[in-house]
This record gives C-alpha cells, sequence and structure tokens, in this order.
C-alpha cells in the first residue's frame, strides 16, 4: 500500500466521523460500529475526540439517582421550564428538581427537571428495530415526564419525525413504555423529554410539551443546506458509508437545491423508519421520505416535496462511492 493510499484510508475514516448518529448504544457499545463526534469537534479526527464522542454516547445509558428536591402538586396553571422547553404540570401532578435522572426509579405523576443523566446499564436500540426488553423497573408502567439538559443525541435516521409547535422533533423509542424527544435541530446533544406511559398517554403528556420554535425555510422555499459540502455520510442497513469524491457530491448537492416545493403548515407527513434516508452533509442532516411520505427536511430549515425514490437515489451514489474509494486504497 502506497502513501498515498494510506493518506486516501485516514481522510475517509476522519470523514465518516459525522455530527449525527443513527444510535450511540447499539452502535458504540452492542455492534462496535464506529461512532460520531460532538458538533464542535467536527473535523478533529484525532484520538481525543473519538474518544470524548464515545463518553457522551456512553452516557446516553440510564442513571440511578434519588431526586433532589420535590414540590407540591401543581394546579392546572402551573408551568415548569428548562432550556426553552415548557411543560404545563398536569393537575395533581408535582415536579422535582435533580442533579441526575433515573428512569428505572421515576416516581409516577412527576415531572422531572434533570441536569443530567448518569452512567448505567445501556437500554436503548437501534432506530426503526425492536427493542429487546431488559429487567423489570419500579417505574415500569408509569405516567411521568422529564426535562433533562444536553442528553439527547442527533440521529442521522430518527424512528420518527413529527412537528409540533411548529419545531420538527426527533422521536425515539427508547424502550416500552419511553419515548424520546428532541428538536431536530443542528445540535449534537441537546435538552428534550421523556414521557411514558401507554401510546394514547404519551400523546396527551406531549401535548403539555412546549418547544421553541424550529428554524425559518429559507426564502427560497428550498432546504437549507451547507455551502459547501465536503462529505456526505449516511447508513446502508447498519454500517456507516461515505462519499467524498467531488462528482458523487456534486450530484447530491444538485439533487437537493432543485427542490423547490414547499411543504404548506398543516400538511407535514411522518418520516419515518424503515423508508426515510439521512444524510449528513457538514453539519446540517438531511432526512428524504419514501413513498408512504414523499417529503424532505433539513436541520436548517425548509421542508419540501420530493420524488418518493429520491432518498434511494442518493443513498445508492453515497454506498457506491464509497465502494470505489475503499477498493481504490486497498489497490497495492
Amino acid at each position: 500500500m502506497n502513501p498515498t493510499h494510506v493518506s486516501e484510508l485516514l481522510e475517509r475514516a476522519a470523514a465518516s466521523v459525522t455530527p449525527a448518529e443513527t444510535d450511540p448504544i447499539s452502535r458504540l457499545v452492542s455492534l462496535g460500529r464506529r461512532s460520531v463526534q460532538r458538533r464542535h469537534a467536527w473535523g478533529t479526527a484525532g484520538a481525543s475526540a473519538v474518544a470524548a464522542a464515545v463518553a457522551a454516547v456512553v452516557a446516553l445509558s440510564f442513571a440511578t439517582a434519588p431526586p433532589d428536591r420535590h414540590e407540591a402538586a401543581g394546579s392546572p396553571e402551573t408551568t415548569v421550564s428548562l432550556d426553552g422547553l415548557s411543560v404545563a404540570v398536569p393537575e395533581g401532578w408535582r415536579t422535582s428538581n435533580v442533579t441526575t435522572f433515573d428512569t428505572c426509579n421515576a416516581e409516577p405523576h412527576t415531572v422531572y427537571l434533570a441536569e443530567r443523566r448518569g452512567p448505567g446499564r445501556p437500554r436503548g436500540g437501534v432506530p426503526g428495530q425492536p427493542v429487546a426488553a431488559p429487567s423489570k423497573c419500579k417505574s415500569e408502567g408509569q405516567a411521568w415526564i422529564a426535562l433533562v439538559r444536553d442528553a439527547f443525541p442527533l440521529y442521522v435516521n430518527p424512528d420518527r419525525l413529527v412537528v409540533k409547535d411548529e419545531q420538527l422533533l426527533q422521536v425515539v423509542q427508547a424502550i416500552e413504555p419511553i419515548s424520546m424527544y428532541r428538536a431536530f435541530n443542528e445540535e449534537s446533544l441537546a435538552t428534550g423529554v421523556f414521557i411514558s406511559g401507554d401510546e394514547k398517554g404519551r400523546e396527551q403528556l406531549l401535548k403539555r410539551v412546549t418547544w421553541p420554535a424550529g428554524p425559518l425555510a429559507p426564502p427560497s422555499g428550498g432546504l437549507a443546506l451547507p455551502d459547501r459540502i465536503t462529505s456526505a455520510v449516511t447508513e446502508d442497513a447498519g454500517p456507516m458509508v461515505t462519499a467524498m469524491d467531488a462528482k458523487t457530491l456534486t450530484q447530491i448537492r444538485t439533487r437537493l437545491t432543485e427542490l423547490r416545493d414547499p411543504v404548506p403548515a398543516g400538511e407535514e407527513c411522518t418520516l419515518q423508519m424503515p423508508g426515510a434516508v439521512g444524510i449528513a452533509l457538514n453539519g446540517v442532516t438531511v432526512v428524504l421520505g419514501d413513498a408512504t411520505c414523499p417529503q424532505a427536511i433539513s436541520t436548517g430549515g425548509g421542508r419540501v416535496r420530493v420524488p418518493a425514490g429520491l432518498g434511494k437515489e442518493l443513498l445508492d451514489l453515497i454506498v457506491a462511492s464509497d465502494r470505489a474509494a475503499a477498493e481504490r486504497a486497498t489497490k497495492d
């Protein structure tokens, strides 16, 4: 292998560390696949940055720590907030300010405000795939809400993307009956919400959460994209794949900039796995739906209608580029 090929391999390894991730728990702990770095560390492919990303991801597992302080039961007018997120406390519920939040020991009919989640056993699964049930928790089946600071990672391919309060939300079914919600924006780690309860109950409790408005669509009516694209990273049935060649990146940018048919408010559909294709482009993530939801969104702003097969088309371009580069790099 000559020095040029070694250099290309190193460049591709660095590019595969993308600021959005498909599922940190299973990818780093169970499957041993490539992790993603925090967005502020983008472009530094050194061992320390990767270690920091691994540490941040492993910290997504669930903690054990008692509540620090409880407040009296709320009235219908009671509202609590954390980092711009607000919850209208259900009547008869209480609030609890904690340092470290523990889903397994959460008390029913409680709204938690937490600074972090501490280390514990991994319980997440791969988005779009069933999750194996862990041992029982005393909070299992109970209804509660928890706002947790900077504890929710950005996925390239979330389970679902829904709209609330004009904000696009990433939804991950952590484990029944708990769902995780965070704004689908450009932050690698964001403050978000855990909601526990049966499906109907979670839907009703989500209505009590108010989110800051999301980014505006570009004046052009299309998708917000980076000024310059140097890599495109996506997931191909598990492994992450990367395109770095100019030809492929130009094709991807051209196809995305051609999308100019904005989706009016109220006509949004739910982008979800399997079917949707997420692509990380230099700090901006674009998700394209299939025939069940032929729309595309950007974390930078914008929602447009798309041809149903465009996501698969762009995925195939990235896969082909990744394979061709790997073959070139391993020759000689």
